[in-house]
């Protein structure tokens, strides 16, 4: 799943487990001339896949509109 939200892009896929499907985000955009990205997982299990999609990138708008405040490697939803 791609969205675009204020001049970033995001695209959410999901990892399937025994127990679910987890969002996996990938944000990139331009700082600058600069391109810059960031990846990572979100720890938190959906039971559908198109839930989790659709979690990941609401949580990716989150952490955008937070001025994309630094994260832990490990990333716990809500």
């Amino acid at each position: 799943m791609d969205n675009d939200y204020k001049d970033h892009h995001i695209h959410v896929s999901v990892l399937h487990f025994s127990d679910g499907w987890k969002p996996r985000l990938f944000v990139s955009w331009f700082d600058g001339k600069q391109e810059k990205s960031r990846l990572f997982t979100i720890q938190q299990t959906y039971k559908q896949a198109i839930e989790a999609e659709q979690r990941g990138v609401q949580f990716a708008q989150k952490w955008i509109a937070d001025g994309k405040p630094q994260l832990r490697e490990v990333v716990r939803g809500e």
